[in-house]
């Protein structure tokens, strides 16, 4: 598909086009723009995801990632032992390139398949792990891809999904941007301060501007998730929420590093962000989780089986 449409109107594109559209325009800065990288770090975030609803580290031989965009969370699978082999697919064939290499770079092949994760181009029974992260909320049927996932799982594996907003957790978020981008808006119109404004957009980021608001279409109330996933025909369902004060924080930098000069941010700034997620990250799971509605946090992680005969 041709990805360079001057005077595009994202509204009127469906769900699907507007993602092939945005993420492979994205695909060359997605892993700078979302802080991704493959170390001890990431991999310990990815692990800890996958903790939360599988027991016991296991050994899938098989894993299947919907949506993986760049590779992120199937690679790090790879890097930490989960699986031995993998596929990898996504609706942009731009952002599989980029999966491609960076699976190259960690010394491991995966395959790729440009595909629509309400139809996927796989046998039933195929893969001892099907999951994905972030990418659900893209879905106009998720009910339909939870079918999907569930057909191509082989009997007795396993179905995940993580990083996937739930509604009030988003609310939350939202509310966190507003309120630092409505007075950092203000500051910057004062005429001494309009120097530290991030510069104009180049025409490529004021058409990915465009094209966002129009690939996020969900929010999940992750007890509705869980009945979406046992509708489907998977057993022992279990999810966990995460990020409440950690969301907030995180989404208050993006926030900021969105308006201001990237020329005032470096590794101090990042060491700054990454330090304190990991502190408020603590005392979410630690303290505030054990007090407070599961709905109010950021993300949902969840899990099941697909059923022995």
């Amino acid at each position: 598909m041709e990805t360079s449409a001057p005077g595009l109107d994202p509204a009127a594109l469906d769900p699907k086009t507007a993602n092939i559209l945005y993420h492979d325009k994205a695909a060359a800065g997605y892993d700078e723009k979302w802080s991704i990288q493959f170390d001890e770090h990431t991999l310990a975030y990815v692990e800890e995801r996958v903790a939360k609803v599988v027991a016991d580290k296991r050994k899938f031989g098989r894993a299947l990632e919907l949506g993986s965009g760049t590779g992120f969370f199937l690679l790090h699978l790879y890097k930490g032992g989960w699986v031995e082999e993998g596929a990898a697919t996504d609706i942009s064939p731009k952002i599989l390139e980029v999966c491609a290499r960076n699976a190259d770079e960690i010394g491991w092949t995966v395959e790729t398949h440009v595909a629509d994760a309400e139809k996927l181009p796989f046998p039933d029974d195929s893969f001892d792990l099907v999951c994905g992260h972030a990418f659900l909320h893209h879905i106009p049927d998720v009910a339909q891809c939870v079918r999907e996932m569930v057909r191509v799982a082989k009997p007795g594996g396993t179905v995940l999904v993580a990083g996937e907003p739930t509604r009030d957790g988003h609310r939350i978020a939202q509310a966190a941007k507003w309120a630092t981008r409505t007075p950092l808006k203000a500051a910057l119109r004062i005429p001494g301060l309009k120097r530290f404004a991030k510069p104009a957009r180049t025409p490529e980021e004021d058409e990915l501007a465009r094209l966002e608001p129009h690939v996020d279409l969900w929010e999940f109330d992750p007890v509705h998730l869980s009945g979406v996933f046992e509708g489907a025909g998977l057993v022992d369902v279990r999810f966990e929420c995460e990020e409440l004060t950690s969301s907030v924080f995180g989404w208050t930098l993006k926030t900021i590093e969105g308006i201001l000069s990237s020329d005032l941010f470096g590794a101090r700034w990042a060491w700054f962000g990454y330090n304190n997620y990991l502190r408020l990250s603590a005392l979410d799971e630690r303290f505030l989780y054990k007090v407070l509605p599961k709905r109010w946090f950021y993300n949902v992680v969840m899990a099941g089986e697909k059923p022995l005969p």
